[in-house]
């Protein structure tokens, strides 16, 4: 269906076929679209030749041919500054302080949905298209609402939300009504053949070969004496207090690891908990990991109404990018956190992760895990 329409359109081009399959159904759709890539990894932290990432300059490289090839312009946005202090830093910080951080999260939130929305408008664009697998509505008031994908094997709503109503009317998710299959097939009969067989990237974009304890000792030289203090070994400890082995440094380590622990055990031992205070690991058995309750800080409510009857809705949790939706009762608490308390004890729930509200396939919100 062609649009006749002046409405510009900018799409956030990472070189991948979600995006650049974005940007040639909208061009189809008879708006006028630009093509935008984002600048946010600078040589000291450049992936090394070969690794996927979805912000490497060989990305912008693919995205740009991309845009000349369907006849639209294409611009890159400097953001590397903003980005080593909004992401990277905090990845740094977080895993020192004990955490395991999602910065998917946060670069969609700061990076996207704020930064370069604003940069778009100076370029003359109204709205920003990305590739993300997930769908925007509106119902007859006028009120917003993210929704999971149509493929639900590559839903991606868990990390958008922390969108808002204002984020949602100038955003547009041309994938999100998709499988897969037919993305790939709409990029090959477009001529796109090398980047439609491109692999869906799934590590951080921004850690050289994986490398995360090397990445975290290079980038926390900044930090504060206390967390530098938790670059140093430690030691682990059952739950009794007991001294059972000695750990490499907190941040290589998560809630549920259970390889790499250095420690023999008639049975298999998970890391329960990260006391970032005394640099210390904490394991037990897989029950020891199992809980049906967790707290979660900065809730944002896309629907802002829904903060008021969210203890009267029927609702699921996702407590990590891949996990299911686990069924769950949910209620704000005094201090503006929100309790969830599940049907059945779900394990792993980790703190630095985030945990996504859902009623069916609309996002409530989500925040993060304390």
């Amino acid at each position: 269906m062609l649009i006749k329409s002046n409405k510009t359109v900018a799409v956030a081009m990472s070189g991948g076929v979600d995006s650049s399959v974005s940007a040639i159904i909208l061009k189809n759709r008879g708006y006028s679209v630009i093509g935008v890539s984002m600048h946010l990894i600078s040589k000291d932290i450049n992936a090394s030749a070969g690794l996927k990432t979805c912000c490497s300059t060989e990305d912008i490289i693919d995205a740009k041919r991309v845009c000349v090839k369907i006849g639209i312009p294409h611009f890159v946005i400097n953001l590397e500054n903003e980005f080593k202090t909004a992401v990277i830093d905090r990845f740094v910080s977080e895993y020192l302080g004990g955490k395991t951080p999602n910065p998917c999260i946060l670069c969609n939130c700061l990076m996207k949905f704020d930064l370069l929305l604003k940069r778009i408008k100076e370029l003359g664009a109204v709205s920003l298209a990305t590739g993300h697998y997930a769908r925007i509505t509106r119902n007859k008031e006028g009120k917003y609402f993210l929704l999971k994908s149509k493929d639900l094997s590559k839903d991606q709503s868990y990390v958008l939300y922390n969108l808002t109503q204002e984020n949602l009317k100038e955003i547009m998710f041309p994938v999100g009504n998709l499988n897969k299959t037919q993305t790939r097939k709409i990029a090959d009969d477009a001529g796109f053949g090398g980047i439609s067989g491109k692999k869906d990237s799934v590590e951080i974009c921004f850690v050289p070969d994986k490398d995360y304890s090397g990445f975290i000792k290079k980038f926390s030289e900044n930090l504060p004496d206390a967390q530098l203090n938790n670059l140093n070994k430690g030691l682990i400890k059952n739950l009794k207090g007991e001294t059972i082995g000695e750990h490499n440094g907190i941040f290589n380590y998560t809630v549920g690891q259970r390889k790499k622990l250095g420690i023999s055990s008639k049975s298999p031992l998970y890391v329960v908990k990260i006391s970032a205070e005394d640099n210390e690991i904490i394991v037990g058995d897989l029950e020891d990991c199992l809980s049906d309750t967790l707290t979660v800080k900065d809730f944002n409510f896309i629907n802002p109404e829904d903060k008021n009857r969210l203890d009267k809705m029927t609702t699921a949790a996702k407590i990590r990018y891949s996990s299911p939706g686990y069924k769950c009762k949910a209620s704000v608490s005094q201090d503006g956190s929100v309790k969830i308390v599940f049907d059945a004890k779900v394990k792993f729930i980790t703190p630095g992760q985030s945990a996504v509200l859902y009623s069916g396939n609309k996002v409530i919100g989500g925040g993060v895990i304390v």
